[in-house]
């Protein structure tokens, strides 16, 4: 069994839900990275674990295709493991199979994930804020690397020939505003 966190960044950028902006692929990435343990902890209790890491994938694909459904006043883990559950029924089912575990089991997994989920809504929040700020308080020529960059996903050689710099300056720019930005967030006492 792998202790390892499957990569979430598997949705193709044309088939996620209508109308999501480019930013929703990140956003989603994250809550989905912020919930992975969990979701990995419930799939680990109730699949053998040759199909742990395929059924995560699936998931994540499954909301990443219902992102409109998601009632954004519910908690988001909570949501993940609603499809985590509908998946390990059909795969359990067509292995021929009517229960994977105790429902006691997964019921205590749930309601321990579900104890964290409040808490976890609210530590992300704050940390959001803390990395607005520090990013506000980048000098401008970092500050504006960071934005085309992580905001706007510009390539780098365009933000090269834009700034009138080379790569190379640019990715030592992007070194250097990650490097503040991770001494601010430390100072605001929370990690990068």
């Amino acid at each position: 069994m792998s202790d390892r966190v499957p990569n979430p960044r598997i949705v193709p950028a044309g088939d996620g839900p209508r109308g999501a902006s480019p930013d929703a692929a990140d956003v989603f990435a994250i809550l989905v990275q912020e919930q992975a343990e969990r979701l990995l902890a419930y799939l680990r209790a109730t699949v053998p674990p040759s199909s742990v890491d395929d059924l995560f994938q699936e998931a994540v694909l499954v909301a990443w295709r219902r992102l409109g459904d998601y009632d954004r006043s519910r908690p988001f883990g909570a949501w993940m493991r609603g499809i985590a559950r509908n998946l390990v029924m059909d795969h359990l089912s067509r292995l021929g199979r009517e229960r994977p575990t105790d429902d006691a089991l997964l019921d205590a997994i749930e309601h321990r994930a579900q104890e964290h989920d409040g808490a976890d809504r609210e530590e992300f929040r704050a940390r959001l804020e803390r990395l607005d700020e520090c990013v506000a308080a980048l000098p401008e020529e970092y500050r504006s690397v960071i934005h085309h960059c992580y905001r706007l996903d510009a390539p780098l050689a365009r933000i090269a020939a834009e700034a009138g710099a080379s790569v190379e300056a640019i990715k030592k720019r992007l070194q250097r505003a990650r490097g503040m930005i991770a001494a601010c967030m430390e100072r605001k006492g929370a990690t990068a």
